[in-house]
């Protein structure tokens, strides 16, 4: 035997002994829900001793708009037909929100999520097509505002960017009471990650912390949240006065939100992404944004609101198909984030150093925000934005429609009995009796 035969055989034998005991085989990710990503934020807090934070959204596989399929007219709309794409938030507001598609680029704070950079390039992509963008929780950006056809401030906890001169200028308000990500938690911003610009807009101390409070400090009741409402319409001179909240004790909440009388509701369900939440938010806490709105549209129907109270959706929705899912179920508007990001970024991951993380481009403590390019960035999330609109356009044609109002539950068919179950849809199928041998 050679001698490279025989040390094989010896390195096989030993291999195979090894195999043979379960203690070198059985690795903790082959146990039930000890995922590699389990595994290494329990390493991660035996490093730490730290509650464990994560970027983007929740890595729960939820129930989302998959199993609902469109069905086909047996006529579709004729060629060169004219179609309405547009909405309007807020109907019964003095000065409602009108946009010429039905999604919007979700908030995304300066600093507290994305850099400047990618902040003006996805103001630029919601111009190119004519949308909304929100300014996220550190709320008015002066550069955002000039460049953004319509803009939403964030009507946020800590106050910034919320003076009265820069809320005149909003197309809309959002209260964010709270976020499908993080609930209503607060957070802190070191003040060594805090860069002088930065610094300046939040109008902080050098030195000093940002600190996102839990609570507004003059929001505590349901009388507070109605005085608050009233005294943002009257600041602005009727825009529409939204109210973003998690998805949670949604008939609750809503009877709260509408006593309050406000224009819009934000529903941001439990896969509602961030640039940083406690694991323990992320993965535990919330409802799916698919089941919000069954029972969101059913509470506002039953209260005969329905068509004054303008229903956004957010949280997990990636394309055209899932806006339009929801629309057929009952929103008015669906905000879209990370699919955006991914749009801007997309091109630009391969300037990143070998090792790098695709955030270290995007995300304001990301290391390499400085290769990415703001006009690049923003011509391809417009282009996406613009795909998107034709892709409705294309359904639209192929369901007989020639307007986003004309749809509803009808439109759709669902793949499973739970799926009918949860929505209220029609099931694809006829059950058959069980036949026996």
């Amino acid at each position: 035997m050679s001698l490279m035969r025989y040390l094989y055989s010896r390195v096989a034998d030993q291999m195979l002994e090894k195999l043979a005991d379960m203690k070198m085989v059985k690795a903790p990710m082959a146990v039930d829900n000890y995922s590699f990503l389990k595994f290494m934020g329990i390493a991660e807090k035996a490093k730490n001793g730290k509650p464990l934070s994560e970027p983007l959204g929740s890595t729960v596989d939820f129930k989302d708009f998959q199993e609902l399929m469109f069905m086909p007219a047996l006529f579709p709309v004729p060629d060169g037909t004219e179609l309405d794409k547009k909405i309007i938030i807020g109907k019964k507001a003095k000065k409602p929100l009108a946009l010429p598609v039905p999604f919007m680029i979700a908030a995304m704070a300066y600093g507290a999520s994305v850099s400047k950079q990618v902040k003006l390039a996805l103001a630029k992509a919601s111009t190119a097509v004519g949308t909304a963008v929100n300014s996220g929780e550190t709320g008015f950006l002066a550069e955002e505002r000039e460049i953004a056809r319509h803009y939403i401030v964030q009507y946020n906890r800590a106050g910034w960017g919320n003076a009265p001169e820069e809320l005149k200028q909003a197309d809309m308000i959002e209260i964010k009471m709270g976020q499908g990500a993080s609930a209503g938690d607060g957070f802190v911003m070191n003040h060594e990650v805090i860069g002088e610009e930065l610094r300046t807009h939040l109008q902080l101390e050098k030195g000093q912390d940002a600190v996102m409070p839990t609570r507004f400090p003059d929001i505590n009741t349901k009388d507070d949240l109605k005085r608050k409402v009233e005294e943002l319409r009257q600041l602005t001179d009727g825009v529409p006065i939204a109210v973003k909240i998690a998805a949670g004790n949604i008939e609750a909440d809503l009877e709260i939100l509408v006593a309050a009388g406000v224009d819009a509701v934000v529903l941001d369900g439990a896969q509602g992404e961030t640039a940083g939440s406690p694991e323990i938010i992320i993965n535990n806490f919330g409802i799916p944004s698919l089941y919000a709105l069954v029972r969101a549209v059913a509470f506002l129907e039953a209260k005969g609101v329905k068509d004054d109270v303008s229903l956004i959706m957010t949280g997990g929705f990636r394309d055209a198909a899932d806006i339009l899912k929801a629309m057929a179920l009952g929103a008015d508007a669906v905000y879209l984030g990370y699919p955006v990001d991914i749009a801007a970024a997309y091109t630009q991951f391969n300037r990143l150093p070998l090792g790098a993380s695709p955030t270290d481009l995007y995300l304001y403590e990301g290391k390499h925000t400085d290769l990415f390019d703001v006009e690049e960035g923003a011509q391809c999330a417009g282009n996406f934005l613009k795909a998107l609109a034709e892709e409705i356009d294309i359904a639209l044609r192929c369901l007989g429609k020639t307007s986003l109002q004309e749809l509803c539950k009808d439109d759709l068919t669902a793949m499973t009995e739970e799926m009918a179950k949860i929505t209220g849809v029609k099931l694809a199928y006829a059950v058959q009796p069980l036949q026996t041998v």
